[in-house]
């Protein structure tokens, strides 16, 4: 992706370097007020604190804010900081000027260091005032907010980014940017090359550094990672970049951070895309595309766009395949960068097995399944998302800490491998029960598993569902009514599921007879919370048929024969208490699919 990346930075516009090394605090969506602590410098010599003005945010003062954030737990390179919580961003802010002097001490005047000490203990000497000041802002509304300093000069009025004190050091040369020093100097060791090939342009480079790590796709932390054991100094050994390179990659960082960001189920990603061929025309314009679908997602008010989320995916699926696309999940917290999954070159075509499948899946016929009469709203949206995934493979106190099953799961879809069914029959009703357990609405649990089947049939659509697999049974005079049902689905391959299905509907009519007419459903205790072996399920079925007699509402002659008819023929030994746990739930909620005996209807009604 390095290789994308640099074809990026060069086809994307060029501006100054000061400008380029110089970042946005954010954008203005996000961000509402910049509060500034003001000084009086009218004795340059001596600067006065005096008090705190604040103003809107506005991307084109860029300059003026000069903000430039510092990485890791480090503190900000400029003094203009994002404010997170008022007391450690004010920790942070206050020790900002020792590490800017220690830093720059080559670049800085005697008079320059005594003019930032000088800031620095104003604003310590004034530090409650600041705090209170700002805990009271931040709390009038939800936007994000920033500090940054304003000096007044009798009429005149300066930011940050009009002081030569603290632009000096980032205009002295090339290699004394900060931003460029972490590519060759870290952990303590400088790694640098003279004359030596670049592995970026292949070009032969007066210099080359040792520590260029975009996203964090190359370290040298570990001994096995460095050419020459742990000796760091010979970094440049393994992924020698010359700056002019440094350059470009930031650039096309920035572009990608700026204009290629997505969300997807709660997680960020990077799309880069990588050219099959190099043509810087065909890249600029997807580039245009891709910062054009981004923008249409940003700006649709109305439910135009159901799925915003696939709305890329779907785009992107559509074009030629001249480019491949890579996928970088990550998370940044505190200015840490993590990436938690990278998906390489996925082409266009398999983008568009993945769209496809979902309109395949969400023609199967599920109308008729629920009273919408009982639904708020009227209106459930059954079409299939990959947000259905997310809800059994979540991320909170309550369910559990599933990100890395479900990237997991994303990242075998996006790239054609397997997902094991066992592994997902066993999340699916460690939910499901626990919803069976706490929750009295029927209608809550069908949702539910419906939602699991749908991602079932998903993955069975494109191919990547290991599960047994058996050859489908012959129906005879007692099943057949049922069977064109089972067609419509390929998982019903076996007698065993099919009874465990045609039970759960046996068993959900059981419960509608009994909360018809008692006002509650006392058989549900019979279920052994949704734990449903071989012994449980013909226990199941003798009781429910017994308890229907009781009631003399056993409308359901042929369904109880069907399913002692596929019971004959079935082997519980194949399959996990959690598969067959789930098609006998699968048959409580879709039982309404099932096409009842014309005989019946008249006497059920």
């Amino acid at each position: 992706m390095i290789e994308a990346l640099f074809a990026i930075g060069n086809v994307v516009e060029t501006k100054g370097e000061l400008e380029e090394f110089i970042d946005e605090i954010g954008s203005s969506d996000k961000y509402d007020y910049v509060y500034k602590i003001t000084f009086d410098i009218n004795d340059i010599t001596n600067p006065i604190f005096r008090g705190i003005e604040f103003e809107e945010y506005s991307s084109d003062k860029k300059m003026k804010y000069f903000f430039k954030g510092g990485k890791g737990q480090k503190t900000d390179l400029t003094p203009t900081t994002r404010i997170t919580e008022v007391d450690k961003t004010l920790k942070k802010f206050t020790r900002f000027f020792g590490d800017f002097i220690s830093t720059n001490k080559d670049f800085l005047s005697r008079e320059d260091i005594d003019f930032i000490v000088k800031l620095g203990n104003e604003i310590k000497a004034n530090q409650e005032e600041i705090k209170n000041y700002l805990e009271e802002k931040v709390k009038s509304s939800k936007k994000s907010k920033a500090i940054t300093l304003q000096f007044r000069q009798k009429d005149n009025t300066y930011y940050v980014g009009d002081m030569p004190v603290f632009i000096k050091p980032f205009t002295s040369s090339q290699e004394s940017f900060l931003q460029y020093k972490d590519y060759y100097w870290k952990y303590g060791t400088q790694s640098k090359a003279k004359d030596k090939f670049c592995y970026v342009c292949g070009k032969k480079a007066k210099e080359v550094w040792g520590f260029a790590n975009t996203y964090n796709f190359y370290t040298v932390d570990k001994r096995s990672f460095v050419t020459g054991g742990f000796n760091q100094s010979l970094a440049w050994k393994n992924y020698p970049v010359c700056p002019d390179c440094v350059v470009v990659l930031e650039r096309a960082k920035r572009y990608v951070q700026e204009n290629l960001n997505f969300s997807f189920c709660d997680f960020k990603y990077f799309l880069v895309p990588e050219l099959v061929y190099s043509d810087k025309n065909i890249l600029e314009m997807l580039l245009k595309k891709m910062k054009d679908y981004k923008n249409s997602i940003l700006s649709e008010k109305s439910k135009t766009i159901v799925r915003a989320e696939e709305y890329i995916l779907k785009k992107l699926s559509e074009e030629n395949n001249v480019a491949n696309f890579n996928f970088v999940f990550y998370e940044a917290k505190q200015s840490a960068f993590n990436i938690l999954l990278y998906i390489q070159e996925v082409a266009p075509t398999r983008l568009k097995n993945i769209i496809n499948a979902i309109d395949k899946v969400d023609d199967k016929d599920f109308s008729g399944i629920f009273d919408f009469e009982k639904i708020k709203n009227n209106e459930i949206d059954f079409s299939f998302r990959f947000n259905f995934i997310r809800e059994f493979f979540p991320d909170n106190k309550f369910d559990g800490k599933f990100n890395k099953s479900f990237l997991e799961i994303l990242n075998n879809i996006f790239i054609g491998h397997n997902i094991d069914a066992d592994f997902l029959f066993t999340r699916f009703m460690q939910k499901i029960r626990q919803t069976f357990l706490n929750s009295n609405k029927p209608i809550t649990l069908m949702i539910l598993v419906l939602k699991s089947f749908k991602i079932l049939l998903y993955l069975e659509e494109i191919s990547i569902l290991n599960r047994r697999r058996f050859n489908v049974d012959e129906p005879n005079e007692l099943n057949q009514s049922y069977e064109s049902f089972f067609k419509e689905y390929s998982i019903f391959d076996d007698s065993t599921k099919k009874a465990l299905f045609l039970e759960g509907v046996l068993v959900q009519e059981l419960l509608n007879i009994q909360y018809k007419y008692r006002g509650s459903t006392p058989f549900r205790k019979k279920l052994n919370g949704l734990k449903i072996d071989e012994k449980t399920a013909k226990k199941v079925f003798t009781e429910a048929i017994n308890k229907l007699e009781e009631y003399e509402k056993n409308f359901f002659k042929k369904l109880e024969e069907a399913i002692a008819a596929y019971l004959i023929k079935s082997d519980f030994s194949k399959y996990s208490v959690d598969e067959l746990s789930y098609y006998f739930t699968l048959g409580m909620a879709l039982g309404k699919r099932i096409k009842e005996d014309k005989d019946n209807v008249e006497e059920k009604q």
